[in-house]
């Protein structure tokens, strides 16, 4: 049945056009494009004051967040989600606005096609928060020198820390990024893209959430492993990994930089892992599997 509806094609009006996709790994690879601004858009956001440049990373993160929940959520929320969707609120950029308002036209056997869809959207909203924090750290300057504005600001207004939080959420974000990258051999999964495993008896895997390192390890049921030695189950089918009480695999308060909702893990009866990163300071794999292994 799950082949069957990879295997599936589809046919979407999108715009003046007509786009046909043969299965579903065709889909997921047109869209991969479309996960990185246009140059117009960036062009766009750089002229905007500082105070427009934050509402619009606030709706970013509102959607982001939105979509987010939605594909974390047990049962078939998506064709819902998607019926109520206001259209208006999803970019026009790359035509996500015509593609989105296409595949919620699609029967229910073509749900594996929204959720990839909506997957790449989240990949581009993040791409598009990560564009306004390198924006506004240009505008600010350095990471010291933020930092030294909120702690000499305590009486600064609401909106004003949250933009400060904001570019220091992101620079810690880069910061972590290129620490696991240039010296522990992980490289950062992109947000939205999924990567496939198959894995053998036994066999473990070094995935680091945020800044912590913990180990997947196969069996009946797989386990998740953190640096103390402490395992948590990960059962068959779909997982949702972070700090919140409603995912399949909850983490204590101690792993703080792990997000409420973090990474999702889908585990099918022949051992084949399915992993996507959902979070905001990201999720990391051993460089080899990044971008070998990319759905």
């Amino acid at each position: 049945m799950l082949k069957r509806l990879f295997e599936k094609s589809v046919e979407l009006s999108v715009g003046a056009g007509q786009l046909r996709f043969k299965d579903l790994g065709e889909f997921e690879y047109a869209l991969k494009d479309k996960t990185a601004l246009s140059s117009a858009t960036v062009s766009g956001l750089g002229k905007l004051s500082d105070d427009a440049l934050m509402r619009e990373a606030e709706a970013y993160r509102s959607m982001e967040q939105r979509i987010v929940d939605v594909l974390s959520s047990p049962g078939n929320g998506i064709d819902r989600f998607l019926k109520r969707l206001e259209l208006d609120k999803i970019s026009e950029d790359h035509d996500w606005r015509d593609l989105i308002e296409a595949i919620r036209a699609l029967d229910e056997a073509c749900e594996p096609y929204k959720k990839a869809a909506l997957l790449k959207y989240v990949a581009y909203l993040s791409a598009a928060q990560d564009i306004i924090r390198t924006i506004r750290v240009n505008r600010l300057g350095s990471m010291d020198d933020s930092d030294d504005r909120v702690r000499g600001q305590p009486n600064a207004d609401l909106s004003q820390r949250q933009r400060l939080m904001f570019d220091l959420q992101g620079l810690a974000g880069i910061g972590g990024t290129r620490a696991l990258s240039d010296e522990n051999g992980f490289a950062r999964m992109s947000k939205g893209e999924s990567i496939e495993i198959q894995f053998g008896e036994h066999q473990s895997l070094d995935i680091v959430l945020a800044k912590y390192r913990f180990t997947l390890v196969s069996g009946r049921p797989f386990l998740l492993v953190d640096e103390t030695g402490h395992d948590l189950k990960v059962g068959a089918g779909k997982n949702i990994i972070g700090r919140s009480a409603h995912c399949s695999v909850t983490l204590d308060n101690a792993f703080g930089a792990v997000s409420r909702k973090h990474l999702v893990v889908e585990i099918d009866q022949k051992d084949r892992v399915r992993l996507t990163d959902i979070s905001t300071l990201g999720s990391f794999l051993p460089r080899d599997l990044i971008g070998s292994k990319l759905h």
